[in-house]
């Protein structure tokens, strides 16, 4: 910026010159270009900018106090403090890009593993969820076979033939569905004398036998109204009270 000394102000107009310290032109300036902390006064120093017009003479653009002017062109210590730590956060943030660019191959496979073990949480819950739902849907609604059982645990107290009976009643299925529910002759006479195809049998299961054993019910009616029980393979029967 230039120096000088306002050598002419006229308040009305609000225009005046400016004696350059080092030029002999003086410099027009207006009020609009003026940004002065004091009045202003003729004798007053001013700091300048100045371009010519389209009839070359010499205009201030800009019109200042020597404070205002030294302390734009010269920043302070706050100022320069202020600037350097802008520079150090931006630098710091540089750095911290490159570091984060840096590490981005190892955050995206750390990211990448965390993805999977929630994945593998997440479907083993549902999985384990489902499981646990088929065992209870399994433990609250049993076979034909554990619920005939249950049912009919009274009726001896022993499991088998109470399964036996309440396969009987439900129709099946049996563990021998070749031989259970065919026409049993009674061709020994020891039970009451019926038409052919009254009585029929059933395979009572023997635990620790892998073949039918000698234990049978034989039904007589259609549906069954009576039950009898042997062990023996028919040497004997006994009759149960089945509802």
């Amino acid at each position: 910026m230039q120096s000088g000394t306002i050598k002419h102000w006229n308040q009305d107009k609000g225009y005046g010159f400016i004696d350059v310290d080092d030029q002999s032109e003086d410099v027009f300036f207006h009020i609009s270009s003026v940004q002065l902390s004091q009045p202003i006064h003729i004798g007053q120093q001013v700091y300048f900018n100045s371009t010519r017009n389209d009839k070359n003479q010499l205009r201030a653009t800009e019109v200042s106090d020597p404070a205002l002017s030294l302390e734009e062109s010269t920043p302070s210590k706050g100022h320069n403090d202020k600037t350097n730590h802008l520079h150090t956060r931006q630098h710091t943030a540089k750095r911290s890009t490159y570091g984060q660019h840096k590490k981005s191959p190892l955050t995206s496979l750390i990211s990448f593993i965390a993805i999977i073990a929630v994945a593998f949480y997440f479907f083993g819950d549902i999985k384990l969820a489902l499981f646990e739902q088929g065992a209870l849907t399994a433990d609250i609604t049993p076979s034909y076979s554990d619920s005939a059982q249950s049912a009919h645990t009274a009726i001896t107290g022993d499991a088998q033939i109470d399964n036996t009976i309440a396969l009987i009643q439900q129709g099946g299925p049996y563990p021998y569905p070749a031989k259970d529910g065919t026409t049993f002759y009674n061709r020994e006479g020891r039970l009451p004398t019926q038409s052919s195809g009254y009585y029929r049998e059933y395979t009572v299961p023997t635990p620790g036998v892998s073949h039918r054993g000698a234990r049978r019910i034989v039904t007589g009616g259609n549906p069954p109204t009576v039950y009898y029980l042997t062990v023996d393979h028919y040497d004997s029967f006994r009759r149960l009270e089945v509802n």
